[in-house]
């Protein structure tokens, strides 16, 4: 079950966004929200003289103090919520955000963010530290604009691989909440008759859960399979599309597969990762 929802806090407009799919997906399951607030403090360079000292103390004071006014105000919206919650701060430099956010998930059931799309979302690097290292699903809404986060019509890009069954796993409490559930594998043209096959036992799996779903498969568009799922998506009008998110690491730095990156920029729909 859903019992702990996390959602990243910075005191902007895009708060609102964040705490209303948070609170709802809290409230579906009698949970409670953790707000993360990540006060990152102004890099300082102490010189050797002592005034080049002391004002580098004095910013860095400066930057605690508005984040301490900040915490004040994030308290008090978390408690227009009604609902139990908490708000964890961290003081720390910029290079640090993603460890400690997902260090942080890891005691989360849900970690709830914003779609990654430019300055209108959450950073690429932290929506990446959180999939590749926290060991948990995250929750992503598309836009800033405050929506009711539903979960009535839900597509499960399967492939039989273990990202995309860590994603199902993640996603039962959500499908035991759907009315219609889709499993949809993508194939080559013509597919392999193994590729034939291929759903079924999720599809069975889920059964043995009493989640009834359906088995699709769709023929691979323009090579994309990134694409061809956005398309199903439409076409299947889900409110939202769990997936296994795939990448690789090089020197610590996360390269996403092309499908995770194309759900991840352009997903019609909440989008429910997991690695």
């Amino acid at each position: 079950m859903i019992k702990d929802v996390m959602v990243p806090l910075d005191g902007t407009a895009a708060d609102e966004a964040r705490l209303a799919a948070a609170n709802h997906i809290a409230a579906e399951f009698n949970g409670q929200i953790t707000g993360l607030f990540l006060n990152v403090l102004p890099l300082t360079i102490v010189p050797e003289d002592g005034i080049g000292a002391v004002r580098a103390a004095e910013l860095l004071q400066k930057a605690r103090e508005a984040a301490d006014r900040m915490e004040v105000r994030l308290i008090e919206r978390l408690a227009r919520l009604q609902r139990p919650m908490q708000l964890r701060r961290f003081d720390i430099l910029q290079d640090a955000v993603g460890d400690v956010a997902a260090r942080e998930a890891r005691t989360a059931d849900a970690f709830v963010g914003l779609r990654p799309d430019g300055a209108a979302g959450e950073s690429e690097h932290l929506v990446e530290s959180v999939l590749f290292g926290s060991g948990r699903h995250i929750f992503l809404i598309p836009g800033r604009k405050p929506t009711k986060v539903i979960f009535d019509r839900v597509l499960v890009a399967w492939n039989g691989s273990r990202e995309s069954a860590r994603a199902l796993a993640e996603a039962l409490p959500y499908l035991h909440k759907a009315k219609a559930t889709t499993v949809v594998v993508v194939d080559d043209e013509p597919p392999a008759e193994e590729q034939a096959t291929l759903g079924k036992d999720a599809v069975e799996h889920l059964k043995h859960h009493h989640i009834k779903a359906t088995l699709q498969h769709a023929r691979l568009q323009n090579h994309d399979v990134g694409k061809t799922l956005v398309a199903e998506a439409r076409r299947l009008e889900a409110d939202l599309i769990v997936m296994g998110g795939y990448g690789h690491s090089r020197l610590r730095e996360f390269l996403l597969g092309g499908a995770t990156y194309e759900l991840l920029h352009k997903a019609p729909a909440p989008l429910l990762l997991a690695h």
